[in-house]
């Protein structure tokens, strides 16, 4: 027998008797007994869908998922873990890859927080009559934004909106659906999302939690990526029709003027963040916290001290220096970008995620925003032009363009303008990936990626379904293509 027929056999035995794919053991346990008494044991399960974001390859290490498979930012160490990390960068990932599992299986898990969160419901009372459906707005909020990841990384991906309770329902579930399925119950998700009495914005102290706001520019996010899927193609006017629907409305609930109005470092200065007008939804990191601070003020930085804390840098998630070079002089974004010399090779890190005062254990301060309305300008300037409407693309690309000190956009090509400004404006943000998937079909995508490096291929479109996984159901958890399978 193969060794690794051997491993599979391990494998199947130690995932089965854990099921670790779906979270079996319920992680918002408040009680003895795993059952829920009060609004307040609901609250503190909605406290442990939210922390599930904050879990190392949920955001913190988002990065190897977005912007380094993405080839605009780079791993500095091609050796470090064994060399696991490299594999995203150099397009050398198999379905053994550990980070692959550990991302797929953390996403599950929140999902997984989230059903449990929504079966325990109706167990209690509740202090006003519109708690419960907030509550219930929250989680749907999350179960859509993580279903949103896994179905852009994988595709098809198994389906479960319900709190699983035993093995044989574990094993039942356990098998991939197509990915309009998936799409469809993230559009369910976001429909009762809006149509709850969730508020429409948060508070400075509460943007951690979701909003209609959030909920709104997700939907649109989602629509938009569907609309640049060829699987999908038969729907692509109808999903820009959404698209430009949800995140004109959004848009239009702005708090603010213009976003010129509002400075670029409102985003990034710590005394800011939580409150700036530009932001819909953030994930909350505690300073100097070693359980609740954020990483990326050391992980990003260089391998120095004293400069963004007394933490040595570890340079993950450097900016390229071709990345640098295309950003203009005078663009303001640019100044988050430092250089950085190690072995003769110079790299950028950048400042966004800088905490000058989380002390010598370098846990920052610093949130991950997830969405904010750059994002939704941007978003309209693409879905205006998939339907061929240039003009009203370059209202929505240039109001980014003069908050970062740029005159209006002048080029030949306008996808690859809008395309290029998301790049400037988002970089180190963790959205490139999803954001090539829209700008290239895949035949373009195939084509671009392989004159970088030849490794890429077919194959490096979606990530592996991991092989502790799918060793558990093989025909139901069936590789993506260009993955060999013995």
């Amino acid at each position: 027998m193969k060794i690794k027929q051997i491993f599979a056999l391990l494998a199947a035995s130690a995932t089965l008797a854990s099921c670790s794919f779906l979270d079996e053991y319920d992680p918002n346990a408040t009680t003895a007994g795993n059952f829920y008494t009060s609004e307040v044991d609901i609250q503190t399960s909605l406290n442990g869908v939210y922390q599930s974001l904050t879990q190392s390859y949920y955001y913190p290490y988002n990065y190897y998922f977005t912007d380094v498979r993405a080839h605009v930012t780079v791993v500095t160490d091609s050796g470090a873990s064994s060399g696991i990390p490299y594999q995203f960068y150099n397009y050398t990932l198999t379905e053994e890859n550990q980070y692959v599992y550990n991302r797929y299986t953390q996403l599950f898990k929140s999902i997984s927080r989230a059903n449990t969160l929504l079966a325990h419901l109706d167990d209690v009372s509740y202090s006003t009559p519109e708690a419960r459906n907030t509550y219930e707005a929250e989680a749907r909020f999350i179960r859509a934004l993580t279903y949103f990841h896994l179905v852009t990384e994988w595709g098809d991906v198994p389906l479960v909106l319900k709190r699983l309770e035993t093995k044989d329902e574990v094993e039942a579930n356990n098998y991939r659906r197509p990915k309009r399925e998936v799409y469809q119950a993230i559009f369910d998700d976001l429909d009762y999302v809006l149509q709850s009495p969730l508020t429409d914005f948060q508070p400075a102290a509460e943007c951690g939690r979701a909003s209609k706001a959030a909920a709104m520019a997700l939907y649109g996010k989602v629509a938009l990526q569907c609309a640049c899927d060829e699987d999908l193609a038969s729907e692509k006017s109808q999903f820009l029709t959404t698209a430009i629907d949800k995140l004109g409305q959004v848009w239009g609930m702005r708090p603010f003027s213009e976003l010129a109005d509002i400075p670029y470092n409102q985003l990034w200065d710590l005394s800011t963040q939580k409150s700036c007008p530009e932001s819909l939804f953030q994930v909350n990191f505690v300073q100097g916290n070693a359980d609740l601070g954020s990483i990326w003020n050391y992980q990003f930085g260089p391998s120095t001290t004293g400069i963004t804390s007394y933490k040595i840098g570890q340079m993950h998630n450097m900016t390229t220096p071709e990345v640098y070079a295309s950003f203009d002089e005078k663009d303001v974004r640019r100044n988050y970008l430092r250089s950085t010399t190690v072995a003769g090779v110079t790299y950028y890190h950048t400042m966004k995620y800088a905490d000058l005062e989380c002390g010598a254990n370098g846990y920052g301060g610093n949130n991950w925003i997830v969405l904010r309305y750059a994002d939704v300008a941007l978003m309209l300037a693409e879905a205006y032009y998939w339907q061929d409407q240039a003009e009203q693309a370059k209202t929505y690309l240039n109001m980014v363009r003069k908050r970062a000190g740029l005159g209006d956009w002048s080029g030949s090509d306008l996808r690859q303008g809008i395309y290029d400004e998301r790049l400037f404006e988002f970089m180190q943000e963790g959205l490139r990936w999803q954001d090539v998937r829209r700008m290239y079909t895949n035949q373009e995508l195939i084509e671009h990626y392989n004159a970088i490096n030849s490794n890429f291929s077919v194959k490096d479109l979606l990530l592996p379904i991991p092989y502790n996984e799918r060793v558990l159901n093989p025909d139901g958890l069936y590789q993506n293509p260009g993955y060999n399978v013995d």
